[in-house]
């Protein structure tokens, strides 16, 4: 399969080639190129990026692994959502989590034990709090940078395996829209984008309604059909309902704005946390932000910036841990299930300072400071049974043991008095950093073999009242010797503060229990590019990596609770081919190898043996996209892709079989096969003015497509949907 995506990537990059010749005979090909791209000229700022240094740089000049996707690109590919957009970033790799409607992010095959703690989302440069990828709104979006690797020297906590900054439109970037898109599920979103701007007076405004019924699939055996003496079959049916809102703002005069975003979200899972098909799991979700900050010149060499913000998260998890065949088979109420309620919130304020300074011709320094508090607070417990697993409580003067189960007289209560599953909690956060960027051409005049030639130091520190201080560096040596040819050597370092959750979740004995003595978590990540611009309209680049991270927070069985546990390590190489011959007229493909190893050596229970270095599953070696896009005529343009992800194999973890007296595999089911999707989409613009038309279709071939259930409740993993398709109208004004 390797060699067919190989081979089909060279077909795709050649055949766009061929079609940016093909403008007509006699016409003078280089004459062409530098007529199509005078709108890259026009547009200058694309091939600038602010995430790498929080200064404004070219992509080949920053000193991080850098891609930028622009709105267009976006719009192009007809994404549904961040996901399907994500998916096309080099070590990227997304999967439906199990038991939450929510997805998570693999970067170079590391995650995070939940959903994207430890990536950085940000938009325009904030940090999102618990956001969900798939109800983020695209049509919004003016560009996306990206850095693959550490980022906590400038970005603190979470930025463990990369940084995704969106970046929206302004007030007079496009005009105002209306939009209409339709598609497969029942899937219905209606948005409107308001765009102004009169001198130095911007406003942008964005408001969508985003409804589906969700992908009504089969999930196979689950933990109820495989042990059905403790949990009776549940039905098959699978529900997946969807509903959020989302508005989004950003108003500026001169150098100060005002931005913020407003999401609300109601899901549902059809698998619970006990790997249990059920349908009255249900998430909750209110999440909204606002900022205002300014931007000041300093004697023509520098500038500071200054923001505060308030973040805001409300979040309602109602739970059906066992369905209510289970329910019924421990003497509860017909059509009763085990139901569990965690409702919480959580604000953050807090400030930044940053200067950026020009110290010396070829000195840039960059340095700031942040505090932030975090508190949790209306923590509740609800349940229509005794969920602590260790202790009885009273209800309407009732006492009910932890075992054997009984459901609750009254039905659905609340326990938080007795048995509470969060405390309420506050943090608080001092954060300095300091980075230095060396010019060295520059600085020693050096002209002979030299483009550009950088250095860039960075330290960051952050202290807690939760969990210590962290310390974080980060070193980078740019050199190009021509403007065709760029080298990169970096090294990183970053960590993640442990969550509420992982420190203080307490009196569920299926939810397991907090760890309030976590470290936080740590990584380290070597990394090195080779970039050429072939000719004028091709380039690629190779990059090499090896991550080793360490003190992970993962949930113990065993210890039935959140602890730091061991050291993974990857190394692989992302390679990018890219071919560029008019505005609307590209084409793309890159790949991922990688080979990740839990490297902890840990004792086998039972045995005086340890584990050596095993794969640690539900990982592909190897993954990539191919992409063309054509201006087919004046109003039409088509765009294919193709993504393909090599098979998954399970984890080589070991455990002692009594029975047998050997080490037998923990997982032993089979593999899951390598999978391909096929995406296809056409714009239809300007056959009536301000009018466009959009129609997308996913997986074409129907490809079977399962994303692993690395805990092995579900045999035959989670099934993704088939053939799918969207439909959008949109109007400009």
């Amino acid at each position: 399969m390797r060699n067919y995506f190989c081979w089909l990537a060279f077909f795709v990059i050649i055949l766009s080639a061929t079609l940016s010749q093909a403008a007509g005979p006699g016409q003078d090909v280089e004459a062409a190129i530098e007529e199509e791209f005078k709108w890259l000229r026009e547009e200058a700022a694309a091939d600038f990026v602010t995430v790498a240094t929080k200064t404004k740089m070219t992509v080949q000049e920053a000193p991080s692994i850098v891609s930028v996707i622009t709105g267009e690109e976006i719009r192009n590919m007809g994404a549904r959502n961040l996901v399907d957009v994500l998916r096309t970033v080099p070590g990227f790799d997304l999967m439906q989590y199990t038991y939450l409607p929510l997805h998570k992010i693999y970067v170079r095959g590391l995650t995070s034990a939940d959903t994207i703690e430890k990536m950085k989302m940000m938009v325009n440069g904030h940090t999102l709090q618990d956001f969900n990828l798939d109800a983020l709104p695209l049509s919004n979006i003016r560009r996306i940078e990206i850095i693959r690797g550490p980022g906590s020297a400038l970005y603190g906590t979470g930025a463990f395996l990369g940084v995704v900054n969106i970046i929206t439109k302004r007030g007079g970037d496009e005009p105002s829209r209306i939009s209409l898109e339709y598609g497969s599920h029942a899937s219905l979103r209606p948005h409107g984008e308001f765009s102004y701007k009169k001198d130095d007076l911007s406003a942008y405004l964005y408001a969508d309604h985003y409804t589906t019924d969700g992908y009504d699939g089969r999930i196979g055996p689950d933990m109820a059909s495989v042990d059905p003496g403790i949990f009776p079959s549940a039905s098959r049916r699978m529900t997946a309902h969807r509903e959020h809102y989302t508005f989004q703002t950003d108003i500026r005069f001169k150098n100060v704005y005002l931005s913020g975003l407003v999401s609300k979200q109601d899901a549902e899972n059809p698998i619970s946390i006990t790997g249990t098909l059920t349908d009255e799991d249900k998430l909750d979700v209110l999440n909204g932000y606002a900022e205002i900050g300014a931007k000041l010149l300093v004697a023509e060499k520098g500038n500071v910036r200054m923001r505060a913000y308030y973040d805001h998260d409300d979040e309602k998890f109602d739970l059906e841990l066992l369905p209510e065949e289970t329910g019924e088979a421990y003497g509860f109420p017909p059509g009763q299930g085990f139901h569990e309620g965690l409702h919480s919130k959580t604000s953050m304020f807090g400030g930044e300072l940053t200067l950026d300074y020009e110290a010396y011709p070829g000195i840039q320094m960059l340095g700031g400071g942040s505090y932030e508090v975090t508190k949790l607070s209306d923590t509740k417990h609800h349940a229509n049974y005794n969920p602590t697993g260790e202790m009885d409580i009273e209800v309407l003067g009732i006492t009910y043991p932890p075992f054997p189960y009984q459901h609750f007289s009254g039905g659905l209560a609340d326990i938080s008095d007795q048995a509470n599953s969060l405390r309420d909690a506050e943090q608080r956060v001092t954060a300095f950093y300091g980075q230095g960027l060396l010019d060295l051409k520059r600085l020693f005049s050096l002209k002979r073999g030299v483009e550009n030639l950088s250095l860039v130091m960075g330290l960051r520190y952050d202290h807690y009242n939760t969990v210590g201080s962290a310390a974080v560096p980060r070193f980078g040596v740019i050199y190009s010797p021509t403007e065709r040819v760029w080298f990169k050597a970096l090294y990183g370092e970053a960590f993640r503060s442990p969550s509420f959750v992982e420190l203080y979740l307490q009196n569920s004995a299926s939810l397991g229990r907090g760890n309030p003595d976590l470290d936080p978590e740590r990584i380290q990540t070597a990394e090195g590019m080779i970039g050429c611009r072939l000719t004028k309209t091709l380039r690629g680049n190779l990059t090499f990596f090896h991550v080793t991270s360490k003190d992970l927070i993962q949930f113990s069985m065993e210890e039935f609770a959140y602890v730091n546990v061991g050291r993974t390590e990857s190394a692989g190489v992302e390679a990018e081919l890219r071919l560029s011959f008019g505005k609307h007229d590209y084409a793309y493909c890159n790949f991922t190898w990688q080979d990740v190893r839990n490297t902890t050596n840990a004792t086998i229970e039972g045995t005086d043996q340890r584990q050596g270095d095993f794969f640690p599953g539900s990982i592909p070696e190897f993954y990539g996209n191919i992409g063309v896009n054509y201006d087919m005529t004046e109003n039409i343009i088509a765009n294919v892709s193709l993504n393909y992800t090599g098979e998954r194999r399970r984890s080589e973890e070991r455990m002692w079989d009594a029975e047998k007296g050997e080490l037998v595999p923990i997982d032993l089911r089979d593999p899951i096969k390598a999978r391909t999707l096929v995406n296809a989409s056409l714009i239809f613009r300007n056959f009536v003015k301000g009018l466009e038309m959009q129609l997308s279709g996913f997986n074409l071939f129907d490809s079977d497509s399962r994303d692993p259930d690395p805990d092995g409740y579900l045999e035959e993993d989670m099934p993704r949907p088939g053939r799918t398709f969207t439909g959008r109208v949109s109007y400009s004004f």
